[in-house]
């Protein structure tokens, strides 16, 4: 990709810009390399990680086949994770759209005002103009969900109480 005129990111370079809110994606494009590259050289170097890439490695709660993570229930459970996580270091959101946090608001909401919570289970089928690929189903909350957003069944990673934690509604809404 790189023409051979282009500087080569740094490690320090990539903290830098990391450090400043750029993501790994954005880093790319600003030297042309691709977005394996720059995550390969955070993950050889021990770089800071992306909040997404931490909430994906960490505490996402499910094995969720690659042709399952492009539908709204997926994208908004991750938007919802990634917001937790900024929630907790006290940068609220940083790095995340207005209009991300806007769908994140009415997500709560519906939740709430519906009762419901998300369940995962790769055999669930296709519902269409929520789950066009299956996989996800709204489900009424029962008493067993506590306060999570998400519906714990055999498809569920065993995570520890403080990863579960992020499956939670944020103490603070965007």
């Amino acid at each position: 990709m790189m023409s051979g005129n282009e500087e080569r990111p740094t490690p320090a370079i990539i903290q830098a810009l990391l450090n400043v809110g750029v993501r790994q994606a954005g880093i790319a494009r600003m030297f042309g390399v691709s977005r394996q590259a720059i995550f390969d050289t955070c993950k050889r170097y021990g770089l800071y990680r992306q909040t997404r890439q931490e909430l994906l490695d960490e505490f996402w709660p499910w094995d969720v086949p690659a042709g399952m993570t492009n539908q709204s229930p997926y994208k908004r459970l991750r938007d919802h994770g990634e917001y937790t996580l900024t929630n907790g270091k006290g940068v609220d959101g940083k790095g995340m759209t207005e209009d991300v946090l806007s769908r994140l608001r009415s997500f709560y909401r519906d939740l709430r005002v519906n009762n419901l919570i998300i369940e995962f289970d790769p055999s669930i089928p296709p519902q269409p103009g929520f789950a066009n690929r299956g996989g996800f189903i709204y489900r009424k909350r029962r008493k067993s969900d506590n306060d999570l957003l998400i519906r714990v069944n055999e498809y569920t990673k065993d995570l520890p109480e403080e990863r579960m934690r992020v499956w939670k509604f944020p103490s603070r809404e965007p």
